[in-house]
């Protein structure tokens, strides 16, 4: 987010982003620098770094990506790969990767993506919506200010909670993940 974006102008940004379905995903096997501009074009826009090619290679290694088949990745590794590229700001690929692992139990692949996704872009609706008004983070005024100042404190606490909360649930019901997949 640039310094002139208004925090409002950022959640409207992220509240628009056409983050993709299952069957938005593409139906055939991408190559890997057609994922990486893929999963780039709608990682970018959203402040969430880029992702590279020795990312995915050290994806691959830990098991949290199966290794391509013939160089190219399916529709299932590109859902994981969307899926990491958004939790991995704030979670240990080992987290990731155990809670991946576990919302696969039991499902499909594509109800475990689909599933993910619309909970992101409702939690995303849900914060532009509760965040209200315009409110430019280097004003003056002290009303702004105090409403910046309460709101930085409330987001920092509920990311820390929630990330220690998800952090329990793995531990506890994920099945334990011992490495490379084959």
């Amino acid at each position: 987010m640039s310094e002139e974006e208004s925090v409002s102008n950022y959640l409207q940004r992220l509240a628009t982003a056409a983050w993709p379905r299952w069957t938005d995903l593409p139906q055939f096997d991408l190559y890997m620098d057609q994922v990486v501009q893929f999963v780039n074009d709608l990682i970018a826009p959203a402040g969430m770094g880029e992702l590279t090619p020795t990312m995915i290679n050290n994806y691959v290694k830990k098991g949290i990506i199966a290794a391509p088949q013939k160089k190219k990745y399916t529709r299932a590794q590109l859902a994981n790969m969307i899926v990491v590229a958004i939790l991995k700001p704030v979670f240990s690929l080992d987290t990731i990767s155990a809670g991946i692992t576990y919302q696969l139990v039991n499902r499909e692949p594509q109800q475990a993506y689909d599933a993910f996704i619309l909970s992101f872009t409702g939690a995303v609706q849900k914060a532009y919506a509760d965040f209200g008004g315009e409110i430019v983070l280097n004003t003056k005024e002290l009303e702004d200010t105090t409403v910046v100042q309460s709101a930085m404190v409330q987001l920092a606490i509920n990311a820390v909670l929630q990330k220690m909360l998800v952090e329990s649930l793995v531990d506890l019901h994920a099945p334990k993940h011992t490495g490379k997949k084959k």
